[in-house]
């Protein structure tokens, strides 16, 4: 028993030195854990305390950048309205110089019928030959007009034009009119005056003027006038319009096809004084169905 015990007792003792072990080895692995963990919070402690210094950077940095973003957008924007605006004023005074300078009004009178009976006593009928379509860059190269009083041819004016320009081959192709034919033809300075003495009273608005698609022919007779310095303030008919809104049943209504509705002859279609005389037919024959 004694033996037993003695046996039991250093076993006793041997596990508790070795308990005693364990728990020391536990407690230095515990302490080992606590401290890593403490080592961890402190350095986790360490980097949010840089963090504010970080982002005070940052947000100096983004400050600024959008500063001198901002002051160059804001120069850029300002210097280009300042720009722009100095380019539209250059274009409204030159406009206005324009104007000033020629002194030219056009105006299509679309109620035609409340003035039938004036127009049954007097008109002109116009038209135009030129080297394009653009009013600006293209130039008259026939002048054609004729007087209708009572429904009645009484006077035309008919003339070349060497304006200077020459004629592409897709112009001649349409009115037959060549470089060879103008060259000794009177320039714009002698036909313009004539012309103008043709139209008397309605230069200044009070005998009206018709046209077949008149827009085109008074684009052009402004443009030229302005660039002549010529004042006028024209009144005028479109004849096209007219025989759309009192014509029906035909293809089209271009001049040709009108006149030979309304039984009208023509010689020389697309030249100026020919297609005048036949423009003022169609008109006395429209101003019968009004």
């Amino acid at each position: 028993m004694d033996a037993l015990e003695i046996m039991f007792g250093k076993r006793s003792i041997a596990d508790k030195i070795a308990e005693s072990k364990e728990g020391y080895k536990e407690e230095i692995t515990e302490g080992a854990r606590e401290k890593h963990v403490a080592d961890s919070l402190v350095k986790r402690s360490d980097k949010k305390a840089i963090v504010p210094d970080k982002t005070g950077i940052e947000k100096a940095t983004i400050k600024k950048t959008t500063t001198n973003k901002t002051d160059r957008e804001k120069a850029i924007v300002k210097k280009t309205t300042v720009n722009r605006t100095d380019r539209d004023n250059d274009k409204a005074d030159k406009g206005k110089d324009l104007v000033m300078a020629s002194g030219v009004s056009t105006m299509q009178i679309k109620s035609v019928e409340k003035i039938k009976d004036k127009l049954s006593k007097r008109y002109i009928a116009f038209d135009t030959e030129t080297t394009g379509f653009s009013a600006y860059n293209d130039r008259i190269i026939e002048l054609g007009a004729v007087i209708f009083e009572d429904g009645k041819a009484v006077k035309s004016f008919g003339s070349l034009v060497n304006a200077g320009k020459r004629v592409p081959a897709s112009a001649t192709r349409v009115n037959n009119i060549t470089n060879d034919m103008l060259a000794d033809s009177p320039k714009e300075d002698v036909v313009y005056p004539e012309f103008v003495e043709f139209l008397g009273d309605a230069i200044t608005g009070d005998t009206i003027i018709c046209a077949h698609n008149a827009s085109f022919d008074m684009r052009f007779l402004s443009a030229t006038f302005e660039r002549l310095g010529i004042d006028a303030n024209i009144k005028f008919v479109d004849t096209l319009a007219l025989c759309k809104k009192y014509v029906t049943g035909t293809c089209d209504h271009k001049q040709p096809t009108m006149a030979q509705y309304f039984n009208i002859s023509q010689q020389d279609a697309h030249r100026a004084q020919s297609d005048a005389l036949v423009c003022g037919g169609i008109m006395a024959e429209l101003l019968k169905l009004m």
